[in-house]
Protein backbone atom coordinates (compact mmCIF):
# COMPACT_ATOMS: atom_id res chain seq x y z
CA UNK A 1 0.00 0.00 0.00
CA UNK A 2 0.80 3.94 -0.28
CA UNK A 3 0.24 7.18 -0.17
CA UNK A 4 -1.64 6.98 -3.13
CA UNK A 5 -4.27 4.66 -1.55
CA UNK A 6 -4.90 7.46 1.15
CA UNK A 7 -5.13 9.93 -1.55
CA UNK A 8 -7.66 8.04 -3.47
CA UNK A 9 -9.73 7.53 -0.03
CA UNK A 10 -9.35 11.13 0.49
CA UNK A 11 -10.34 12.01 -3.52
CA UNK A 12 -13.34 10.00 -4.16
CA UNK A 13 -14.62 10.96 -0.30
CA UNK A 14 -14.30 14.87 -1.01
CA UNK A 15 -15.96 14.22 -4.72
CA UNK A 16 -19.17 13.44 -2.56
CA UNK A 17 -18.74 16.84 -0.95
CA UNK A 18 -18.07 18.50 -4.97
CA UNK A 19 -21.50 16.59 -5.71
CA UNK A 20 -23.24 18.59 -2.77
CA UNK A 21 -21.50 21.98 -3.67
CA UNK A 22 -22.81 21.63 -7.04
CA UNK A 23 -25.91 21.39 -6.03
CA UNK A 24 -26.76 24.52 -4.64
CA UNK A 25 -25.24 26.20 -7.74
CA UNK A 26 -27.10 23.77 -10.37
CA UNK A 27 -30.79 24.97 -7.96
CA UNK A 28 -29.56 28.96 -9.16
CA UNK A 29 -28.87 28.09 -12.86
CA UNK A 30 -32.16 25.91 -12.49
CA UNK A 31 -34.07 28.81 -11.39
CA UNK A 32 -32.74 32.03 -13.33
CA UNK A 33 -33.58 29.58 -16.61
CA UNK A 34 -37.09 28.77 -15.43
CA UNK A 35 -38.18 32.14 -14.79
CA UNK A 36 -36.31 33.03 -17.91
CA UNK A 37 -38.84 30.99 -20.21
CA UNK A 38 -41.62 32.03 -17.85
CA UNK A 39 -41.20 35.78 -18.27
CA UNK A 40 -40.37 35.34 -22.31
CA UNK A 41 -44.27 33.37 -22.44
CA UNK A 42 -45.41 36.62 -20.58
CA UNK A 43 -44.05 38.47 -23.78
CA UNK A 44 -46.13 36.49 -25.93
CA UNK A 45 -49.20 37.26 -24.19
CA UNK A 46 -50.24 40.01 -26.87
CA UNK A 47 -50.44 37.22 -29.07
CA UNK A 48 -47.31 36.60 -31.47
CA UNK A 49 -49.26 34.81 -33.77
CA UNK A 50 -51.10 37.40 -34.88
CA UNK A 51 -48.36 39.97 -35.23
CA UNK A 52 -47.13 41.43 -38.36
CA UNK A 53 -43.41 40.30 -39.66
CA UNK A 54 -41.86 43.69 -38.46
CA UNK A 55 -43.16 43.36 -34.86
CA UNK A 56 -42.43 40.35 -34.54
CA UNK A 57 -38.49 40.77 -35.37
CA UNK A 58 -38.77 43.18 -32.97
CA UNK A 59 -40.32 40.94 -29.96
CA UNK A 60 -37.47 38.27 -31.30
CA UNK A 61 -34.86 41.08 -30.76
CA UNK A 62 -36.33 41.93 -27.34
CA UNK A 63 -36.25 38.25 -26.11
CA UNK A 64 -32.54 37.60 -27.36
CA UNK A 65 -31.79 40.65 -25.16
CA UNK A 66 -33.50 39.92 -22.25
CA UNK A 67 -31.76 36.41 -22.19
CA UNK A 68 -28.56 37.38 -22.93
CA UNK A 69 -28.90 39.83 -19.56
CA UNK A 70 -30.26 37.24 -17.59
CA UNK A 71 -27.88 34.85 -18.34
CA UNK A 72 -25.07 36.89 -18.54
CA UNK A 73 -25.73 37.99 -14.67
CA UNK A 74 -25.97 34.78 -13.75
CA UNK A 75 -22.80 33.73 -15.34
CA UNK A 76 -20.77 36.24 -13.74
CA UNK A 77 -22.68 35.16 -10.71
CA UNK A 78 -21.01 31.45 -11.32
CA UNK A 79 -18.10 33.01 -12.19
CA UNK A 80 -17.71 35.26 -8.61
CA UNK A 81 -18.68 31.56 -7.06
CA UNK A 82 -15.86 29.92 -9.08
CA UNK A 83 -12.84 32.32 -7.77
CA UNK A 84 -13.59 31.67 -4.13
CA UNK A 85 -13.94 27.63 -4.99
CA UNK A 86 -11.08 28.23 -6.52
CA UNK A 87 -9.20 28.74 -3.27
CA UNK A 88 -10.80 26.96 -1.47
CA UNK A 89 -9.88 23.89 -4.04
CA UNK A 90 -6.45 24.72 -3.46
CA UNK A 91 -6.36 24.80 0.29
CA UNK A 92 -7.77 21.39 0.09
CA UNK A 93 -5.32 19.90 -2.21
CA UNK A 94 -2.47 21.72 -0.58
CA UNK A 95 -3.88 19.64 3.28
CA UNK A 96 -4.31 15.95 1.30
CA UNK A 97 -0.90 15.97 0.63
CA UNK A 98 0.82 17.19 3.00
CA UNK A 99 -1.09 14.53 4.82
CA UNK A 100 0.45 11.97 2.95
CA UNK A 101 3.92 13.41 1.33
CA UNK A 102 6.75 13.96 2.39
CA UNK A 103 8.65 17.57 1.98
CA UNK A 104 6.89 20.99 2.12
CA UNK A 105 3.78 21.41 -0.28
CA UNK A 106 3.61 24.97 -1.92
CA UNK A 107 0.42 26.82 -2.53
CA UNK A 108 0.98 28.76 -5.57
CA UNK A 109 -0.26 32.54 -5.70
CA UNK A 110 -4.15 32.28 -5.37
CA UNK A 111 -4.58 34.78 -8.10
CA UNK A 112 -2.11 32.48 -10.47
CA UNK A 113 -4.15 29.61 -9.81
CA UNK A 114 -7.65 31.59 -10.87
CA UNK A 115 -5.64 32.73 -13.96
CA UNK A 116 -4.74 29.10 -14.51
CA UNK A 117 -7.77 27.84 -13.79
CA UNK A 118 -10.70 30.17 -15.75
CA UNK A 119 -8.10 29.99 -18.76
CA UNK A 120 -7.70 25.98 -18.70
CA UNK A 121 -9.68 24.18 -21.32
CA UNK A 122 -12.28 21.09 -20.50
CA UNK A 123 -12.57 18.67 -23.40
CA UNK A 124 -16.45 18.01 -23.50
CA UNK A 125 -16.43 16.44 -26.40
CA UNK A 126 -13.60 13.94 -27.89
CA UNK A 127 -12.21 17.09 -30.44
CA UNK A 128 -13.86 20.08 -29.07
CA UNK A 129 -12.71 21.84 -25.78
CA UNK A 130 -13.88 24.84 -24.15
CA UNK A 131 -13.26 27.33 -21.49
CA UNK A 132 -15.47 27.70 -18.38
CA UNK A 133 -16.59 31.34 -20.05
CA UNK A 134 -16.69 29.74 -23.92
CA UNK A 135 -18.90 26.71 -22.52
CA UNK A 136 -20.71 29.62 -20.62
CA UNK A 137 -21.11 31.71 -23.64
CA UNK A 138 -22.14 28.59 -25.80
CA UNK A 139 -24.86 27.86 -24.00
CA UNK A 140 -26.81 31.16 -23.51
CA UNK A 141 -25.96 31.72 -27.49
CA UNK A 142 -28.03 28.10 -28.31
CA UNK A 143 -30.44 28.15 -25.90
CA UNK A 144 -31.75 31.91 -26.89
CA UNK A 145 -31.66 30.57 -30.71
CA UNK A 146 -33.33 27.44 -29.97
CA UNK A 147 -36.46 29.75 -27.84
CA UNK A 148 -36.20 31.68 -30.94
CA UNK A 149 -36.99 29.51 -33.04
CA UNK A 150 -39.60 27.53 -31.36
CA UNK A 151 -41.55 31.00 -31.88
CA UNK A 152 -40.43 31.53 -35.64
CA UNK A 153 -41.37 27.24 -36.35
CA UNK A 154 -44.84 28.34 -34.62
CA UNK A 155 -45.59 31.26 -36.64
CA UNK A 156 -44.76 29.68 -39.65
CA UNK A 157 -46.65 26.55 -39.12
CA UNK A 158 -49.80 28.56 -38.33
CA UNK A 159 -50.03 27.70 -34.66
CA UNK A 160 -52.21 30.22 -32.10
CA UNK A 161 -50.29 31.70 -29.15
CA UNK A 162 -51.06 29.79 -26.67
CA UNK A 163 -49.85 26.52 -28.73
CA UNK A 164 -46.51 28.58 -29.45
CA UNK A 165 -46.33 29.27 -25.33
CA UNK A 166 -47.36 25.58 -24.60
CA UNK A 167 -43.98 24.79 -26.70
CA UNK A 168 -41.82 27.36 -25.24
CA UNK A 169 -43.25 25.69 -21.62
CA UNK A 170 -42.03 22.99 -22.78
CA UNK A 171 -38.72 23.79 -22.90
CA UNK A 172 -38.59 24.82 -19.82
CA UNK A 173 -37.52 21.32 -17.73
CA UNK A 174 -34.95 20.21 -20.82
CA UNK A 175 -33.34 23.68 -20.55
CA UNK A 176 -33.10 23.77 -16.70
CA UNK A 177 -31.68 20.16 -16.83
CA UNK A 178 -29.27 21.18 -19.56
CA UNK A 179 -28.15 24.47 -17.47
CA UNK A 180 -27.64 21.91 -13.90
CA UNK A 181 -25.41 19.48 -16.00
CA UNK A 182 -23.40 22.76 -16.93
CA UNK A 183 -22.66 24.04 -13.72
CA UNK A 184 -22.35 20.54 -12.65
CA UNK A 185 -19.32 19.92 -15.29
CA UNK A 186 -18.18 23.76 -14.33
CA UNK A 187 -17.77 22.90 -10.93
CA UNK A 188 -15.95 19.74 -11.09
CA UNK A 189 -13.66 21.45 -13.42
CA UNK A 190 -12.89 24.12 -11.31
CA UNK A 191 -11.75 21.26 -8.54
CA UNK A 192 -9.75 19.54 -10.66
CA UNK A 193 -8.14 22.01 -12.30
CA UNK A 194 -7.14 23.79 -9.27
CA UNK A 195 -5.93 20.35 -7.72
CA UNK A 196 -3.78 20.43 -11.20
CA UNK A 197 -2.10 23.85 -10.50
CA UNK A 198 -1.21 23.11 -6.91
CA UNK A 199 0.15 19.76 -8.29
CA UNK A 200 2.51 21.05 -11.14
CA UNK A 201 3.60 23.81 -8.25
CA UNK A 202 4.96 20.18 -6.25
CA UNK A 203 5.86 18.65 -9.84
CA UNK A 204 9.07 17.17 -8.13
CA UNK A 205 7.29 14.72 -5.69
CA UNK A 206 5.16 13.27 -8.04
CA UNK A 207 5.51 10.71 -11.34
CA UNK A 208 2.16 11.92 -12.93
CA UNK A 209 -1.62 11.73 -12.19
CA UNK A 210 -3.70 9.23 -12.11
CA UNK A 211 -7.44 9.29 -13.43
CA UNK A 212 -10.23 8.38 -10.62
CA UNK A 213 -13.45 7.44 -11.95
CA UNK A 214 -16.46 6.50 -10.13
CA UNK A 215 -17.41 3.04 -9.28
CA UNK A 216 -21.06 2.57 -10.49
CA UNK A 217 -23.37 1.83 -13.49
CA UNK A 218 -23.67 5.56 -14.15
CA UNK A 219 -20.20 5.68 -15.01
CA UNK A 220 -18.96 6.64 -18.90
CA UNK A 221 -17.12 4.27 -21.17
CA UNK A 222 -14.37 6.81 -21.55
CA UNK A 223 -14.11 7.20 -17.95
CA UNK A 224 -14.36 3.69 -17.21
CA UNK A 225 -11.46 2.93 -19.59
CA UNK A 226 -9.30 5.55 -18.13
CA UNK A 227 -9.29 4.46 -14.84
CA UNK A 228 -6.46 4.05 -12.91
CA UNK A 229 -4.20 5.09 -15.60
CA UNK A 230 -1.16 7.48 -14.60
CA UNK A 231 -0.42 10.49 -17.25
CA UNK A 232 2.21 12.59 -17.29
CA UNK A 233 2.03 15.98 -16.48
CA UNK A 234 1.07 18.30 -18.98
CA UNK A 235 -1.55 20.69 -20.92
CA UNK A 236 -1.37 18.60 -23.98
CA UNK A 237 -5.35 16.92 -24.20
CA UNK A 238 -4.08 13.74 -26.09
CA UNK A 239 -1.37 12.61 -23.54
CA UNK A 240 -2.57 14.25 -20.14
CA UNK A 241 -5.97 13.96 -20.51
CA UNK A 242 -7.97 15.17 -17.75
CA UNK A 243 -11.71 15.64 -16.46
CA UNK A 244 -14.02 16.43 -17.02
CA UNK A 245 -14.29 14.32 -20.13
CA UNK A 246 -18.21 14.82 -20.61
CA UNK A 247 -21.09 16.90 -19.07
CA UNK A 248 -21.49 16.06 -15.75
CA UNK A 249 -18.60 13.55 -15.40
CA UNK A 250 -17.38 12.83 -12.02
CA UNK A 251 -14.29 11.85 -12.26
CA UNK A 252 -11.36 13.31 -10.75
CA UNK A 253 -7.10 13.22 -10.30
CA UNK A 254 -4.87 12.43 -7.70
CA UNK A 255 -0.77 13.01 -7.98
CA UNK A 256 1.48 9.59 -7.85
CA UNK A 257 3.81 10.44 -4.78
CA UNK A 258 7.50 9.29 -6.00
CA UNK A 259 8.80 6.14 -3.72
CA UNK A 260 11.58 8.35 -1.88
CA UNK A 261 8.55 10.78 -0.52
CA UNK A 262 5.66 8.21 0.67
CA UNK A 263 4.48 9.32 3.79
CA UNK A 264 2.08 6.72 4.08
CA UNK A 265 3.48 3.11 2.57
CA UNK A 266 0.91 0.99 5.27
CA UNK A 267 -2.04 2.93 4.74
CA UNK A 268 -4.98 0.96 2.79
CA UNK A 269 -7.13 3.15 1.31
CA UNK A 270 -11.00 2.50 0.57
CA UNK A 271 -12.84 3.85 -2.84
CA UNK A 272 -16.76 3.34 -2.90
CA UNK A 273 -18.25 0.96 -5.04
CA UNK A 274 -22.04 0.27 -5.99
CA UNK A 275 -22.43 -2.83 -7.47
CA UNK A 276 -24.88 -5.47 -8.15
CA UNK A 277 -25.03 -5.89 -4.68
CA UNK A 278 -25.56 -2.53 -3.12
CA UNK A 279 -22.70 0.28 -2.02
CA UNK A 280 -19.55 -1.02 -0.63
CA UNK A 281 -15.80 -0.61 -0.34
CA UNK A 282 -13.20 -2.16 -2.32
CA UNK A 283 -9.32 -1.42 -2.20
CA UNK A 284 -8.34 1.91 -3.36
CA UNK A 285 -6.16 0.26 -6.14
CA UNK A 286 -9.42 -1.10 -7.59
CA UNK A 287 -10.05 -0.23 -11.18
CA UNK A 288 -13.21 0.43 -12.95
CA UNK A 289 -12.34 -2.71 -15.34
CA UNK A 290 -11.35 -4.96 -12.42
CA UNK A 291 -14.14 -3.94 -10.12
CA UNK A 292 -16.99 -3.98 -13.27
CA UNK A 293 -15.64 -8.05 -13.95
CA UNK A 294 -16.79 -8.86 -10.64
CA UNK A 295 -20.20 -8.07 -11.27
CA UNK A 296 -22.54 -10.37 -12.54
CA UNK A 297 -23.22 -10.45 -16.12
CA UNK A 298 -26.62 -8.82 -15.73
CA UNK A 299 -24.70 -6.06 -13.91
CA UNK A 300 -22.29 -6.07 -16.98
CA UNK A 301 -25.19 -5.57 -19.61
CA UNK A 302 -27.07 -3.17 -17.99
CA UNK A 303 -23.62 -0.80 -18.11
CA UNK A 304 -21.67 -2.01 -21.34
CA UNK A 305 -24.77 -3.22 -23.14
CA UNK A 306 -25.69 -6.98 -24.24
CA UNK A 307 -23.33 -7.03 -27.06
CA UNK A 308 -20.54 -5.17 -25.05
CA UNK A 309 -20.37 -6.85 -22.40
CA UNK A 310 -20.47 -10.57 -24.16
CA UNK A 311 -17.25 -8.88 -25.82
CA UNK A 312 -16.15 -7.80 -22.52
CA UNK A 313 -16.80 -11.41 -20.77
CA UNK A 314 -16.00 -14.39 -23.36
CA UNK A 315 -14.13 -12.29 -25.84
CA UNK A 316 -12.00 -10.75 -23.25
CA UNK A 317 -11.95 -7.34 -24.75
CA UNK A 318 -11.01 -4.57 -22.06
CA UNK A 319 -12.93 -1.80 -21.75
CA UNK A 320 -10.31 1.00 -23.09
CA UNK A 321 -11.17 -1.48 -26.45
CA UNK A 322 -14.77 0.12 -26.95
CA UNK A 323 -13.18 3.73 -27.10
CA UNK A 324 -11.08 5.32 -30.00
CA UNK A 325 -7.68 6.94 -28.98
CA UNK A 326 -9.77 10.73 -28.61
CA UNK A 327 -12.10 8.86 -25.88
CA UNK A 328 -14.92 8.76 -28.61
CA UNK A 329 -17.30 5.50 -28.19
CA UNK A 330 -16.85 3.01 -30.53
CA UNK A 331 -20.15 1.89 -32.50
CA UNK A 332 -20.22 -2.09 -32.90
CA UNK A 333 -20.10 -2.01 -36.00
CA UNK A 334 -16.79 0.23 -36.31
CA UNK A 335 -16.12 -2.58 -33.33
CA UNK A 336 -16.63 -5.21 -35.60
CA UNK A 337 -14.36 -4.15 -37.94
CA UNK A 338 -11.29 -4.14 -35.59
CA UNK A 339 -12.30 -7.35 -33.76
CA UNK A 340 -14.06 -9.64 -36.82
CA UNK A 341 -13.04 -12.82 -36.09
CA UNK A 342 -13.89 -12.49 -32.30
CA UNK A 343 -17.36 -11.06 -33.39
CA UNK A 344 -17.59 -14.43 -35.62
CA UNK A 345 -16.87 -16.71 -32.68
CA UNK A 346 -19.20 -15.17 -30.39
CA UNK A 347 -22.29 -15.30 -32.97
CA UNK A 348 -22.32 -11.23 -32.78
Amino acid sequence: MSSNDALIDSATRHQVFIQRYSAGQESQAQDVVGRLIDDINMMLSDGASDLPKPRLDALVLEIKQLSAERLEELFESLNQEALEFIEYEAGFTQRMMEENVEGGIDLPDVSAIQAGVLASVMMLEPRAGYSIREAMSRFGRRKSEQIVQTIRDGVTEGRTTPEIQGSIRSLKRLQQNQSAALVRTIVNHVSIQARNVTINENSNLFDGYEWVATLDARTSLICMSRDGIVYPFGDNPQTSPKPPAHFSCRSTIIPVVKPEFDLAAKAKGKRPAKGAKGTAQVNAQTTYEQWLRRQPASFQDSVLGASRGKLFRQGDLSIGRFVDGQGATLTLDELRQLEPLMFERLNL
